[in-house]
């Protein structure tokens, strides 16, 4: 079928199908002029014709032999920029009320309501969070209100970085490393009060218990004398003891001071009575062969014995 352009009288063929009963708008790929195609303006022909001018056409063509517009309103429609599509030279100006143009539209809206439904769900979570927050926002302000010290205590935290849980490991692992310190240097004291602890601590390989703790010496007298023309010194007295067990007696250790309070001579030596009874006492007696004459004091403790020695005896 052919179909001619109303300005400029270009001809072009076009497929009948194309045409809908409602028309097609199209675009003349010469002028540009845009104008609606009905089927009944379709011309039956093969071949491209030269289309005349009528004699009232004539009388309104221009210097380049066009048909110049008449003077009339131009709708709407034809200003809208809509989607061209080229068929032998000829522009479609597709129109809304087509049907696929309705097909997609209807599609279009379809999507469109759905994203809307979505985002009005979205908004409705949001608000759902927003309105939790604001309730654990409000009771956290009442807390802080009923109980003032939090505010404080969790300011301290916040400040020592206590809240962050890694910080926390590592003051935890300097309390323990404290703790111990002190457990270390308190040790004495912590045995006196817990005596079943000691066990502990010599699994350890620590000295946790004083020698003789709880022992004492009593009537400590010193006598001077020779045997053999050998120049002695005897030392006796009593081993008393103040606590309500029975208590073994470590080695005794004998220092000589000089008037100064300085050692110049001292031996260890072990009691014959090794173990004295709770709330008792045993007498000890040890002879030093060529004192010193310058010693002045006696000076007597208890001892542990260094491990290589422990072993010997």
């Amino acid at each position: 079928m052919l179909i001619y352009c109303p300005k400029c009288k270009t001809g072009y063929e076009i497929d009948a199908s194309v045409v809908p009963e409602q028309g097609r708008r199209l675009r003349c790929a010469v002028c540009q002029k845009v104008f609606k195609c009905m089927p009944e303006d379709l011309i039956e022909g093969s071949k491209l014709r030269a289309a005349e001018f009528t004699e009232e056409e004539k009388k309104h063509l221009d210097e380049k032999g066009q048909l110049q517009e008449e003077p009339q309103i131009k709708d709407s429609e034809e200003n809208q920029v809509t989607p061209e599509k080229s068929e032998d030279n000829i522009t479609e100006d597709k129109e809304a009320d087509s049907p696929e143009k309705a097909e997609d539209w209807e599609e279009e809206v379809a999507a469109t309501q759905k994203t809307l439904d979505e985002l009005a769900s979205d908004n409705q979570y949001v608000k759902d969070i927003f309105q939790r927050l604001s309730v654990e926002t409000e009771n956290l302000f009442q807390i802080d209100q009923e109980h003032p010290k939090r505010k404080y205590i969790f300011g301290i935290r916040k400040m020592l970085g206590i809240v962050n849980p890694k910080n926390l490991q590592y003051y935890l692992y300097g309390l323990l490393i404290f703790l111990g310190l002190i457990l270390y240097y308190m040790r004495y004291e912590v045995v006196r009060s817990f005596p079943s602890t000691a066990q502990v601590y010599e699994a350890l390989g620590i000295e946790a218990v004083v020698p003789g703790e709880g022992l004492e010496f009593q009537n400590v007298v010193r006598r001077e004398f020779e045997d053999d023309y050998v120049p002695k010194l005897e030392i006796k007295g009593f081993i008393a003891n103040k606590t309500d067990i029975n208590m073994d007696i470590p080695k005794i250790k004998i220092e000589l001071l000089d008037k100064n309070g300085k050692v110049i001579q001292s031996e260890n030596f072990d009691s014959i009575i090794p173990l004295v009874t709770a709330k008792a006492k045993i007498p000890f007696s040890h002879i030093i062969s060529r004192p010193s004459p310058l010693s002045k004091y006696v000076y007597l403790t208890f001892i542990n014995l260094p491990p290589e020695e422990a072993k010997k005896k």
